[in-house]
């Protein structure tokens, strides 16, 4: 039986890709750990996790993750950064507890936005409706 050391490998390297032999000839990998059903499931948790932090990163991160492959991770309290290609199935549990905190700062960032967005409603209808005030007020409405 084949033995993988399932905890400390990357779970990007789970999913398909080109590789380059030493001989310089590229080509398409599919399953570089075999094809079975566990490492269809790695593969998967690995596109989950990135369209999870996608998802819920708020600007400043989205931009690192752009520039830099970094999402945040947050391990006893403290917020890190950490490049998404490192990140194993070791790191499980503490992505999780990061994609709690993650939500709960997006649905924060949202209800923010949207209490703002209310306020400038709120302001623009005042002032249009002290505007149709004055124009009865001239008869001119």
């Amino acid at each position: 039986m084949n033995e993988i050391d399932w905890m400390d490998i990357p779970l990007e390297n789970f999913s398909s890709a080109i590789r380059t032999q030493a001989d310089g000839i590229t080509f398409q990998e599919e399953y570089p750990f075999g094809d079975g059903e566990a490492q269809r499931l790695l593969e998967s948790l690995s596109f989950r996790v990135e369209k999870a932090y996608s998802g819920l990163l708020s600007e400043d991160d989205f931009e690192r993750f752009e520039t830099k492959g970094e999402v945040p991770l947050i391990r006893e309290g403290r917020r890190t950064h950490i490049a998404l290609d490192r990140l194993t199935l070791r790191d499980l549990p503490v992505i999780l507890d990061t994609l709690v905190a993650l939500e709960e700062d997006h649905r924060r960032r949202e209800r923010e936005e949207a209490e703002r967005k209310a306020a400038e409603r709120k302001t623009r209808e005042r002032v249009r409706a002290r505007e149709r005030r004055k124009l009865k007020k001239l008869g001119e409405w």
